[in-house]
């Protein structure tokens, strides 16, 4: 279980970056990509709010040995 949150809470992180480039682009001159914005927030949120849900669900069995 640990593994698993920890690869979602990575893949929120990554998902907001992807999010960030979509906005990004404007730094070369190019349109914001909406589509890799709005693809990138709720990939984000959605992996983000599972993995606190699933710790919150098993965070005892977190803290012992």
């Amino acid at each position: 279980m640990r593994l698993f949150i920890t690869t979602l809470s990575l893949l929120s992180v990554i998902a907001f970056g992807y999010a960030l480039a979509g906005y990004g682009r404007t730094l070369f001159g190019q349109p914001v990509r909406m589509d890799y914005v709005l693809l990138g927030l709720l990939a984000g949120f959605v992996c983000g709010g599972i993995a606190l849900w699933l710790w919150y669900r098993n965070r005892d069995k977190f803290f012992e040995e």
